[in-house]
């Protein structure tokens, strides 16, 4: 994929991104978990029909109904084992390039300036080391009422300070940008169709699973048709 169709596709979904800011802010989404969980819904929609260049891409998402609905303030099981809430997979097959990777992410809810407290520094602390356990190609994402930005989750280790805004942040056009023409993902996480999809998503034990695909658009079909009295005497 060349820089501006990756472009194109990384403002798209930035824009989808930012209307889930959106609803938090409109106080629809409570938990860092069904923040995750409306993304994939959001980006599912925005790419339906979108295409960039001769790229056709579509959404499958996959969803963990046990652990939280939107509303909930009960955890009703365990913390995921890999420390994740969100899984994206990029499966892009096409005439000129075959890609197929993924990331992990974790979302937490932290507006510019403000600090997460002990407990909930220990708790993200604890999810990104189980994340790079996993993937090196594990984040956090920083979401508040207008925007997303995003932090290594190694950057999150390796700083140990609760102020996640003197870490180092890219905003989150660059990183779908970045993932597109390939300089993010791990190959080992990799979704090729629902069922794959669902069962990358389990293991994992997110809340939600996101695979975007993009496919070459189809050839137009040659319509058979005679002249009158086209080859006649």
């Amino acid at each position: 994929m060349d820089r501006d169709e990756a472009r194109a596709f990384a403002e798209k979904l930035a824009g989808a991104t930012r209307r889930v800011c959106r609803d938090y802010r409109d106080g629809d989404v409570v938990h860092e978990e069904p923040f995750s969980d409306q993304l994939c819904g959001r980006l599912k929609e925005t790419l339906e029909g979108f295409r960039t260049g001769e790229i056709v891409w579509q959404a499958d998402i996959a969803r963990n109904r046990g652990r939280f609905s939107a509303r909930s303030l009960t955890k009703t099981k365990e913390e995921p084992a890999f420390g994740a809430d969100l899984v994206m997979a990029i499966d892009i097959d096409t005439s000129t390039e075959s890609v197929r990777k993924g990331y992990l992410a974790q979302a937490k809810r932290l507006e510019p300036g403000k600090r997460l407290d002990a407990a909930e520094y220990r708790r993200l602390l604890a999810q990104c080391e189980r994340m790079v356990e996993f993937t090196p190609a594990s984040l956090v994402f920083l979401y508040h009422q207008t925007d997303v930005q995003v932090i290594s989750a190694n950057a999150v280790l390796s700083r140990r300070d609760t102020d996640l805004w003197s870490i180092e942040t890219w905003p989150i056009e660059v990183l779908y940008e970045d993932f597109a023409i390939c300089w993010f993902g791990d190959h080992r996480i990799q979704a090729t169709d629902p069922a794959s999809l669902e069962g990358l998503r389990a293991m994992i034990d997110a809340e939600a699973a996101i695979r975007i695909a993009g496919r070459g658009s189809p050839e137009p079909d040659w319509i058979d048709f005679e002249l009158d009295g086209y080859g006649e005497e």
